[in-house]
């Protein structure tokens, strides 16, 4: 991959935990820490918090071009958004479902349909149509997320789309992540921290490595949210 650099850094892995710890941070300030009253430590937690999701928009691109089958990758995806519904709804809203919100596996599955539809577009459709067909397919990937109320929404899609088409070119890339961080707000810029932890992701790092069983991260995202919301309640 044109990110890694002759010094290896980050694996496959080492992106996920830090995602994951990222993740966990971001989720605790939201729950546990109420802005009015303590608004430095809100803020802290919220902005480091914001590195996940574009690790884990690098990670889904990641997986759809080194996958044994994208099909699969898709349904297990569905399958986790399904899982994670009731933990998420719980978690942010306290009750069991929430039909105006959606967890951010619908928003990942989404993106993933969108670069099965961009891919079999490239291979099939000859070049005259190709963009006006690939523009309608990222318009109804962005519709599709903003109808379903997925978490990230459109913005969501769009970094997908950033790490999938900016995957040979660097300073593509991190002008379209800059500026989709940029321009959601001051504290999804720090959203952009994430750049560092790619461009120096080396993907054959992985070899000869244990690897975390790649059912770990999937269940991660619902089961610490149960965590999470069982010790709110507690308290």
């Amino acid at each position: 991959m044109v990110f890694s650099l002759s010094k290896e850094q980050f694996s496959r892995d080492q992106l996920k935990w830090i995602a994951m710890v990222t993740m966990v941070l971001d989720h605790v300030g939201c729950i546990f820490v109420p802005v009015k009253t303590m608004p430095v430590c809100y803020y802290l937690l919220r902005g480091i918090g914001r590195v996940s999701f574009p690790l884990i928009c690098f990670l889904l691109v990641q997986g759809f071009f080194y996958t044994h089958s994208r099909r699969k990758y898709l349904f297990r995806l569905w399958c986790f958004a399904l899982v994670s519904e009731i933990p998420y709804d719980l978690a942010f809203f306290g009750r069991v479902w929430n039909p105006w919100n959606q967890n951010v596996f619908v928003t990942l599955a989404i993106g993933l349909m969108m670069l099965l539809g961009l891919f079999r577009t490239k291979e099939y459709v000859g070049k005259g149509w190709r963009i006006l067909i690939s523009c309608g397919i990222v318009g109804a990937a962005m519709v599709a997320a903003v109808l379903c109320r997925s978490d990230y929404s459109f913005w969501g899609v769009l970094m997908i789309l950033a790490f999938y088409v900016g995957q040979y070119d660097w300073r593509l890339l991190i002008y379209s992540i800059l500026l989709l961080c940029v321009v959601q707000g001051w504290l999804e810029a720090f959203g952009a921290v994430a750049l560092f932890f790619v461009r120096y992701y080396a993907a054959d790092r992985d070899a000869g490595r244990t690897r975390l069983p790649r059912s770990f991260f999937y269940w991660f995202y619902p089961v610490h949210l149960l965590i999470l919301y069982g010790i709110f309640v507690l308290l």
